[in-house]
C-alpha cells in the first residue's frame, strides 16, 4: 500500500475513535456542534472567485474549489424518477446529490463506527458552508436520506436570507 494512502487510513481511522468519543461523552449536541464546526470551516477554508446563484453551477464551482485544497468528493444531482435537478417548497429551494466518494463514509467503515453521525454531520457542514459562500445570500442545509455504503443520497436544502 502507498505509504500516504497507508498515513491517511492511519489519521482517519484517529479520527472516527475520537468522533465516537464525543458522541459518547457529548451526546446528542454532537452532532450540531459538528455541523457548525464544519460549516465555519467551509466557508473559510474553500477559496473561489466566482459566485452564483444556480446551484448546478455553484456545485461544480464548489467541487472544483474542494478540490483544489485536497478534498475530492464525487457529487452529482440525482435526477432519478424523470425529476428536476431543483424544486421549489415554499420558501425553500431543494436538490437531491449522491455522494459516491466520501473520506468520512471510508474512515467510518474502517472504525467499524455507524454513519448519519458526528463525523458525517462535519462533512454536511463543510459542504453547506462552502455552497453558501458560492451562492451568497442563502442558507444552506444538507440532509442524508439515505446512508448505504456504496453512496448516500442526500437533499440540499436552502433559501434566500432574510
Amino acid at each position: 500500500m502507498n505509504r500516504e494512502i497507508e498515513e491517511f487510513h492511519k489519521v482517519a481511522y484517529f479520527f472516527a475513535a475520537l468522533a465516537h468519543g464525543a458522541e459518547n461523552n457529548l451526546g446528542k449536541g454532537t452532532n450540531s456542534l459538528c455541523t457548525l464546526a464544519g460549516k465555519k470551516f467551509g466557508k473559510e477554508a474553500v477559496e473561489h472567485s466566482e459566485t452564483t446563484d444556480d446551484p448546478l453551477r455553484g456545485l461544480e464551482i464548489l467541487l472544483e474549489s474542494l478540490e483544489k485544497i485536497g478534498i475530492v468528493w464525487e457529487v452529482e444531482p440525482f435526477l432519478g424518477g424523470g425529476t428536476e435537478a431543483v424544486r421549489q417548497e415554499g420558501a425553500e429551494k431543494k436538490m437531491r446529490l449522491v455522494f459516491r466518494t466520501c473520506m468520512v463514509r471510508n474512515a467510518l467503515f474502517r472504525y467499524a463506527h455507524e454513519q448519519k453521525q458526528s463525523l458525517c454531520h462535519m462533512a454536511h457542514g463543510v459542504f453547506a458552508g462552502a455552497m453558501e459562500k458560492v451562492m451568497p445570500g442563502t442558507t444552506m442545509s444538507l440532509e442524508i436520506l439515505r446512508a448505504c455504503p456504496n453512496a448516500c443520497l442526500k437533499e440540499l436544502v436552502w433559501r434566500e436570507k432574510e
